[in-house]
């Protein structure tokens, strides 16, 4: 039951959906829901535009007789011309997919029976090739790393929102199966499903990977050609899928490695799952505040800032002086504009340690300083900063800011030249992270 609310909790709430998935979903439980509603998708919908925008086949009006001993007898020969006749008839008279035409089925397919591909295709093709994309486009780290930690999140995911997305469409197609409701309005159900199901995997790569919303577009957009090399592959692989004899050595020769890695990628699931749930517990201690600050630092990992203000500001509701949660704060009321109560908080971050984050509490005082058009105090605090870390080049960039402020701007340009350098010399990985602050200094340069 709590899966299936989840599963329409989609349609109202995605963002929270997807972070409720993350910590109570069920693999198995989604993966079943896939097959459920595929089947009657596949029944309903694919049935109807199969049959309307098929491209048929001779062998579709002509079948030889194996028993015939001459095929080129006369009746034999107009036979075949008959069958060729409404063959080509058929042809010229079918329907043909709006705007695109034929050219739609060498990347999809309307096969009724294929009702069992939305849950190979989703996660042996589609989740994969997500996170390639992902890591390629942001800096969260290799495929590999983010395979192994968020695979089994992500692919939950991914089938929920599937079967969320394609559910209404295939009730849909089912209250219409019987009429006779133009082809056109099952293709409009059909793009419907696909939208909406791509519009629910944003949410799900923002929320699942903690990237932003322009990487999670770029992804979703360009990651659906996995659904078609899956039906190509299927093509040649399904005659095989149900084979006792391919299973068995599958099993003797790969069982193995493949249930190392199942198993690793569902543990990593379960792993964040309990700790989830451990830290929850935590919070009925009235006297813990480190259990919030981790919660906040999840949901903000996760792009739900309001839940991480939650989190953080019962912390230091908890403990006045907790460092992590003030620091947190701070960040979070400076992007909101609300600069003296994030100073406020910097103050009580450098009270206690003045080299927190690797000393990026000056940075971000330097740059709340900067916000308010304080130059003199912002040249300060950046100026400590600089000095401990040289080669930040964010913190390149707000120091020039400040300077130029303040008219020097002889070393506004030299911190600026030293921004662009310092991102010009980072690694190659690095360098996708930090290439704003190049982009910026470039600029007043």
């Amino acid at each position: 039951m709590e899966n299936l609310k989840l599963l329409f909790q989609l349609f109202l709430r995605p963002v929270d959906a997807m972070s409720e998935i993350m910590d109570k979903g069920s693999w198995v439980f989604a993966a079943m829901l896939v097959l459920v509603v595929s089947i009657v998708f596949f029944a309903t919908v694919n049935m109807k535009l199969n049959d309307a925008y098929r491209i048929p086949v001779i062998s579709d009006y002509y079948q030889p007789d194996p028993a015939a001993t001459d095929s080129e007898s006369p009746a034999a020969e107009a036979e075949y011309k008959r069958s060729f006749e409404n063959y080509q008839t058929a042809l010229a008279s079918r329907q043909k997919i709006p705007v695109v035409g034929d050219a739609f089925f060498k990347f999809f397919s309307f096969e009724p029976n294929a009702f069992y591909q939305p849950l190979l295709a989703l996660s042996i093709f589609y989740v994969p090739i997500l996170i390639l994309l992902v890591s390629i486009f942001s800096s969260i780290g290799s495929f590999g790393l983010v395979a192994r930690r968020d695979y089994g999140t992500l692919a939950t995911c991914s089938l929920m929102a599937w079967a969320s997305a394609h559910l209404p469409f295939a009730v849909a197609g089912a209250a219409l199966f019987t009429s006779a409701a133009s082809p056109l309005v099952y293709l409009g159900l059909w793009f419907a499903s696909s939208l909406l199901f791509g519009i629910f995997m944003i949410f799900a790569l923002r929320t699942v990977l903690g990237v932003n919303y322009g990487v999670a577009i770029l992804a979703v957009a360009i990651g659906w050609p996995a659904f078609t090399l899956a039906m190509y592959v299927f093509q040649y692989v399904s005659p095989w899928l149900l084979s006792p004899f391919l299973l068995f050595w599958v099993v003797i020769y790969f069982g193995g490695f493949l249930g190392g890695e199942v198993r690793g990628f569902g543990n990593a699931f379960r792993q964040k799952q309990n700790f989830k749930r451990f830290l929850h517990n935590a919070t009925v201690n009235p006297k813990d505040a480190d259990a919030h600050v981790q919660l906040g630092l999840i949901y903000q990992q996760r792009r739900q800032d309001a839940k991480a203000l939650d989190h953080f500001t019962k912390a230091v509701a908890i403990d006045p002086e907790e460092i992590d949660a003030n620091f947190q704060l701070g960040r979070m009321a400076r992007e909101k504009g609300e600069l003296q109560e994030a100073l406020d908080h910097f103050a009580i971050v450098v009270g206690q340690d003045d080299k927190y984050s690797l000393n990026e509490i000056w940075r971000e005082i330097g740059a709340t300083y900067l916000t308010a058009n304080m130059y003199k105090e912002s040249a300060d605090a950046l100026e400590k900063y600089v000095d401990r870390r040289p080669v930040d080049p964010e913190g390149l960039y707000y120091l020039g800011r400040a300077l130029k402020g303040l008219g020097n701007n002889a070393r506004a340009r030299e911190m600026f030249e030293q921004a662009v350098d310092s991102v010009n010399s980072s690694p190659h990985y690095r360098r996708r992270e930090i290439q704003k602050w190049r982009k910026l200094a470039e600029k007043e340069i």
